[in-house]
């Protein structure tokens, strides 16, 4: 019967430290800031990982001939003088 009673007050304790954390304002508000941060975190990281392809590609623009060669090919479809562009349907 005691441990009956143990038990019982176990979860009362249990369902009163429940209630008390999330029924209180600074808790669920630190919740909240601590889900923001991260999701923030997350894009923070996403950021600089485009800011340093950014920056290879402004060195490499700056740089490198080829690349200059290569990107307006790409990008914007320029031919060399004398070049001829086959187009084949899909």
């Amino acid at each position: 019967m005691a441990k009956s009673s143990q038990n019982k007050m176990w979860l009362i304790t249990i369902v009163v430290a429940i209630l008390i954390l999330t029924l209180n304002r600074g808790f669920r508000d630190l919740v909240l800031r601590t889900i923001e941060y991260l999701k923030q975190k997350k894009e923070l990281e996403a950021i600089k990982l485009r800011n340093a392809n950014l920056r290879k590609e402004i060195y490499l623009l700056e740089n490198d001939e080829w690349y200059i060669d290569y990107t307006i090919r790409k990008e914007l479809g320029y031919l060399k003088p004398g070049e001829v562009e086959y187009r084949f349907k899909k």
